[in-house]
């Protein structure tokens, strides 16, 4: 593979697709609206304001579905948000699938995994590259005095051309890892981590779930001992 193919490769392109909420009739607990063209649920109760929005998300690293969180607390004690207690499934047409939902380190840890490989493969590809860059072949044909024709091969070795060969593989494998470390961080800018809110605070971060194809997708928000539930048409139309 060539380094620009593989450069490009993680300049993260992320593709995304909103999900439908679904919403239960006479439910007054619910809020809806839409923030920068994306559907939001709240759910007001027990002295939190607790919204969800959804969508399918696509880039370098898999699919997932992409959740955003909002949770407001108006009691008058500070409660602790624990990612790792966010759980979800997915109904489909003959069962209900449990889907993981990745905390921060296990997407970091999947990132790096994939980048790992990314890289990997990359050095193999310039090593070669630049192993053969000071190598190259020159034929030259004689004819003899009864007419047949003769080919000499030779090899030649050019030291400096491999040398540089060779510090331009090294410079552009230190510019991909510098790329992915990047990459990790903004991926792990706004990631839910464990989280103190205080009364009248609120906070907002985004986690991803392993994508898996159903109907309707339930993301299980745990605050305070109560489950905060939304429920997401995520079917093909």
């Amino acid at each position: 593979m060539k380094p620009l193919c593989i450069i490009m490769l993680f300049l993260s392109v992320t593709l995304s697709q909103a999900q439908t909420f679904i919403k239960v009739p006479n439910d007054t607990t619910i809020i809806t609206e839409y923030n920068d063209g994306k559907l939001w649920a709240y759910r007001d109760i027990n002295n939190f304001v607790v919204g969800l929005t959804c969508y399918e998300e696509k880039d370098d690293y898999g699919k997932y579905y992409q959740v955003q969180i909002f949770i407001q607390n108006l009691s008058k004690s500070p409660i602790t948000f624990s990612p790792e207690e966010v759980t979800s499934s997915l109904q489909r047409k003959k069962d209900t699938l449990n889907l993981k939902v990745y905390t921060n380190d296990e997407f970091q840890k999947k990132i790096k995994r994939s980048q790992t490989l990314a890289m990997t493969l990359y050095g193999i590809s310039t090593g070669i590259n630049a192993g053969m860059a000071g190598h190259s072949t020159s034929y030259s044909t004689t004819y003899s005095s009864n007419g047949y024709a003769h080919t000499t091969i030779t090899q030649h070795y050019d030291a400096n051309a491999a040398f540089q060969a060779n510090t331009a593989s090294v410079h552009q494998l230190l510019t991909l890892g510098q790329m992915m470390d990047n990459d990790r961080t903004i991926k792990e800018q706004g990631y839910f981590k464990k989280t103190t809110i205080h009364p009248d605070e609120a906070v907002i971060g985004y986690m991803n779930i392993k994508r898996k194809k159903g109907n309707i997708l339930t993301i299980n928000i745990p605050i305070n001992d109560f489950m905060y539930s939304f429920d997401w048409d995520v079917s093909k139309k």
